[in-house]
């Protein structure tokens, strides 16, 4: 993980342990005691996880990769509502159950996916409410008017859920059901849909307005950081359009060559079905729902597409569904099969020889100094540092995580311990502490009298 990563687990295990509320999420006593700088839902549901299984490091790991598989369900569940047959109607449809994995491995094949799930990022939670409310659109969308509306309502609460972890980024979902009207069996069904999911987002807002804890939380949220981000008062992007080019390299790019293998191993382009038109263009239009609004801010980043990149994958695969099967009955015979046991093999082989590898850390000097810490570190405490240091916000983050520590720069002489770290000053650290912990890396664990 990086920066954000760490510091979204260190505020969802303070919140586990009763440090801060759900309105309020607390960080550390010296930065963002009151954290503000998102929605809280995500970081709630992760502090549910701290509570059940205790603070170790593996905890958002798991959190995130039942995320993961939460949204290849629901990628697959997606892809199978939507090319189900309606209940009323009794014409022959082509189902492609079958192909439920197709959509999966081209989601796969994003790198911000990978990218953004192991560095727990709030994205992660925010694609797991979006793709459940396309989900129960694509569901709605088949069902008489009644049960379209329930499911409607369904995906008007995860629409709230994601709006409540990452803001309006959580919004694009209420274009599915008018995007998806475009299939002309599913018309009817989906504008009941979308009566039912725009009632629940409406109802949602009241309550959250009616709420005063809610209302001021989500308030300084809009004040700090949404006003200022399109005011260009926060990070601002290399590019106006580099929410675009992120978009052309990192995902479009992967899945355009993975198609192109497919066509060349299957000796040619095979034309999708009609069916299958009307399903790229509807589900790569709601992707772009959730990618071009963001074309408005001056704070653009690659990790922000990741929850537009399920629709992207269906639509996709919708188009090289009927290559990829010609290829699976060609290779379903002769020589075919024992290509792919071999290929199975060998992903297999290779899966097995990376879980013996080292793993890749992004800062192995800085996770050694905190290993070697961790015998004397003081859990819970204010620790002083240097106003040089100050700035380490990976320093800051890595503390609180690991030890419960919060860095005061600012009255760094008034605490027992003290942090001593490679910037500092002449007069830094005062003349009365003295080293506790090993010497031997960057940072030095000092008490003071």
């Amino acid at each position: 993980m990086f920066l954000d990563g760490v510091t979204y687990a260190s505020i969802a295990r303070n919140l586990a342990e009763g440090r801060g509320r759900f309105w309020e999420p607390f960080y550390t006593a010296t930065i963002y005691p009151a954290f503000h700088e998102h929605p809280p839902l995500a970081f709630w549901l992760q502090s549910l996880w701290f509570r059940v299984l205790g603070d170790h490091w593996y905890v958002e790991r798991v959190y995130c990769l039942v995320a993961a598989m939460l949204m290849a369900a629901l990628l697959a569940l997606t892809w199978r509502a939507v090319y189900a047959p309606p209940v009323h109607d009794t014409r022959e449809h082509r189902e492609r159950d079958a192909d439920d994995w197709l959509p999966i491995a081209l989601w796969m094949l994003a790198p911000v996916v990978s990218w953004s799930i192991v560095g727990n990022l709030l994205e992660t939670t925010v694609c797991v409410f979006v793709t459940a409310a396309v989900a129960a659109i694509a569901i709605g969308s088949r069902a008489p008017a009644a049960a379209a509306i329930v499911t409607g309502c369904a995906s008007g609460l995860c629409i709230a859920g994601a709006v409540l972890s990452k803001g309006p980024v959580g919004f694009f979902p209420l274009a599915a059901p008018v995007i998806m009207a475009v299939l002309p069996d599913r018309r009817r069904s989906s504008l009941w849909s979308a009566a039912g999911q725009w009632t629940m987002v409406a109802l949602c807002a009241v309550v959250l307005y009616r709420a005063p804890s809610a209302r001021d939380s989500l308030s300084t949220y809009v004040d700090q950081q949404i006003i200022t981000a399109l005011a260009g008062q926060r990070e601002v992007s290399g590019s106006s359009i580099t929410i675009v080019i992120a978009l052309l390299q990192g995902v479009w790019l992967p899945m355009t060559l993975a198609i192109a293998l497919v066509v060349a191993a299957a000796r040619g382009w095979v034309r999708p079905t009609s069916r299958d038109r009307q399903v790229a263009i509807v589900f790569t239009l709601i992707g772009l729902a959730g990618t071009l609004p963001m074309l408005v801010s001056p704070k653009q980043t690659g990790h922000y597409l990741m929850p537009a990149v399920p629709f992207y994958a269906i639509g996709a695969a919708a188009l090289v569904a009927e290559t990829v099967d010609t290829l699976a009955r060609r290779l379903s015979k002769g020589r075919g099969v024992f290509a792919i046991r071999i290929l199975t093999a060998a992903v297999a082989l290779v899966g097995l020889v990376a879980i013996w590898l080292p793993a890749v850390e992004r800062d192995p000097m800085r996770l050694a100094d905190l290993d070697r810490l961790a015998a004397v570190a003081p859990r819970g405490e204010t620790v002083g540092i240097c106003p040089s240091a100050n700035g380490d916000w990976m320093l800051h983050a890595w503390m609180q995580r690991r030890f419960l520590v919060s860095l005061d720069a600012a009255e760094p002489h008034s605490h027992e311990w003290f942090l001593k770290s490679p910037d500092i000053a002449a007069d830094c650290p005062p003349s009365t502490c003295v080293p506790i912990s090993e010497p031997e890396g960057e940072l030095m664990l000092m008490r003071c009298r």
